[in-house]
């Protein structure tokens, strides 16, 4: 019997991976968790637990040991991404095993992807110190391991949703606090796989598909739209929440542009240090604010036209920059709207031999049916639950 060591297993995806390859009983499971205070899902489980710190090379090489799969599910700070995924790497070659599974994401392709990113080979372009830039840099680890003798493969999923979804939990609380905006009427393509859907890909990934580390799209084979999530999420949406409003792409990308921080040049380092805001905290000193009073003077004589364009070539004319800002939008969640490109699952329909068992209204049901039965929402009791947690 293969042994099986998931690490992550607290997470999202980690324990739905333990746990259905405890319910299958064809591995030997090893969770495998930074803590176990988030662990309770695995806990309950007639399993050992591994608590692994992935910066302590010792106790990786020491989980791994004697395992003969791995399946990597790890989140994290850079420093665990980065320098933990390089000691889990080395410590699956060092031990000799088998198979390494490694989640990637479709965030490496970029926010938005480009369009040739419908199939694995489209160019990765995330920006620098990003989620995606991060994952990409694993992703290139992986290959390199995998040219070095690692027998590996990366899945590569995009939003996950099913029970216990992040990513939805994180839509509804949008939705009840009046903070989401559909995007040209909600149209775009919503890129989604189920959790049970992950997990399966997962499972079959052990025993077969490419060796060589390269990228797998593990998607949902029905495409749906925010609109249509948005339709199945909207029993749990509490009354009286004020209707959903839209937003053209072109506004949307215009707020987006003005969060952006500006690049640096010395025009902008003067601009700073003769605003407004900064002459009044060197005025403090008596013989700078003698030097301000002096520069003031001096363009005043050159007349009121053009003192006005000296002060709006130095500060923005009140209420510019500030569009954004009064914003209540969930920008994050809008930007997502933007990815026009769906990624399809072919390769891993050919490799693994996947194929989707959880549609996507299934999925949304099942969403909704976990949600219930956590939240009480549909209940009697559902307005009470919702003020207890808002006081939690």
């Amino acid at each position: 019997m293969s042994r099986v060591a998931v690490f992550g297993a607290s997470g999202f995806v980690g324990a739905t991976v333990v746990e259905r390859l405890y319910a299958a009983g064809r591995h030997d499971v090893v969770p495998v968790v930074h803590s176990s205070g988030n662990a309770w899902r695995v806990a309950r489980l007639p399993l050992s637990l591994k608590t692994v710190n992935l910066m302590d090379a010792a106790s990786v090489r020491d989980a791994v040991d004697g395992c003969t799969h791995v399946v990597n599910c790890t989140r994290g700070g850079d420093d665990v991404m980065l320098k933990g995924f390089r000691t889990l790497l080395q410590a699956c070659m060092a031990n000799r095993v088998q198979r390494l599974i490694h989640l990637s994401s479709v965030a490496v392709y970029g926010d938005p992807p480009g369009p040739d990113s419908q199939d694995e080979a489209g160019r990765t372009n995330p920006a620098r110190g990003s989620y995606g830039w991060i994952k990409l840099q694993q992703d290139n680890m992986l290959e390199r391991a995998a040219r070095s003798g690692l027998s590996c493969v990366a899945l590569c999923p995009p939003n996950i949703g099913g029970p216990y979804s992040y990513f939805l939990l994180a839509l509804l609380a949008a939705l009840n606090g009046g903070r989401f905006a559909l995007v040209d009427g909600g149209h775009t393509p919503c890129n989604l796989v189920d959790v049970a859907n992950l997990a399966l890909a997962i499972e079959l990934a052990l025993e077969r598909g490419p060796e060589d580390g390269r990228r797998l799209f593990i998607t949902d084979d029905d495409a749906a739209t925010w609109a249509s999530v948005l339709a199945e999420l909207r029993p749990l949406v509490r009354d009286g929440t004020p209707p959903v409003p839209s937003i053209q792409a072109g506004v949307l990308r215009a707020l987006l542009a003005a969060q952006r921080p500006a690049p640096a040049s010395p025009w902008r380092s003067l601009k700073h240090l003769v605003s407004s805001d900064v002459r009044e905290v060197l005025r403090r000193d008596p013989l700078l604010a003698r030097i301000d009073a002096s520069l003031r003077r001096s363009v005043a004589l050159l007349g009121s036209a053009v003192e006005e364009r000296l002060r709006l070539a130095i500060e923005a004319p009140s209420g510019r920059r500030s569009a954004a800002q009064r914003s209540d939008i969930d920008l994050r969640l809008a930007a997502q709207q933007l990815r026009t490109v769906v990624h399809s699952p072919r390769r891993a329909r050919e490799t693994l031999g996947y194929q989707p068992r959880h549609k996507f209204a299934a999925s949304m049901h099942a969403f909704r049916a976990w949600y219930q039965s956590m939240s009480g929402a549909g209940s009697p009791f559902g307005d009470l639950y919702a003020r207890i947690a808002a006081r939690a």
